[in-house]
């Protein structure tokens, strides 16, 4: 039997809990401090600042993550094994930004969220500079472009370039 399917037939069980006190307050969030641990990405962060990219597999399902996570969302198991990931991605996604460049002038953007080859998730990122809106679409192939100098992080890749798409044109 599956986990999966283990879920499923465990019934929950509500408990009835008796109130003993209760308080009127205030919650403000901005005041609690919170600390990130991040550890668990540091074999991320030393592959990245050598322009290599990993992620983590989840020995529960097989699912690869890009950027690392602590638990998988599908079976709650903490990924425990690196795998190499290429450069190459797919356009999962895209939304169209409007900003402002240095002369004031509004100019329109394609922000994506692309997906590695090899990856169950995605991730956002930029294309290249001067990639017209109307040349981006779901499923275009890029390729990460990396910093001269990488510093270990996300920021590391600079933006996607477009490559040269070998699927034919609908027409």
């Amino acid at each position: 039997m599956s986990k999966q399917t283990q879920r499923k037939s465990m019934k929950y069980e509500k408990k009835e809990y008796k109130k003993t006190r209760t308080m009127e307050a205030n919650w403000y969030l901005s005041s609690y401090n919170y600390k990130f641990n991040i550890t668990h990405m540091q074999p991320f962060l030393k592959k990245m600042k050598q322009k290599k990219l990993i992620g983590n597999k989840c020995s529960g399902c097989n699912r690869v993550f890009y950027p690392p996570r602590l638990v998988c969302g599908e079976c709650l198991v903490k990924p425990d094994r690196w795998v190499d990931i290429r450069e190459t991605a797919r356009v999962a996604t895209y939304v169209i930004a409007y900003l402002k460049n240095e002369e004031g002038e509004v100019e329109e953007r394609p922000l994506v969220l692309v997906q590695h080859d090899g990856c169950d998730t995605t991730s956002i990122a930029e294309l290249a500079p001067g990639v017209d809106v109307k040349d981006t679409y779901i499923g275009l192939p890029v390729r990460a472009h990396w910093k001269d100098e990488p510093e270990g992080g996300l920021e590391d890749i600079e933006y996607y370039d477009l490559m040269e798409d070998d699927a034919e044109d609908l027409q």
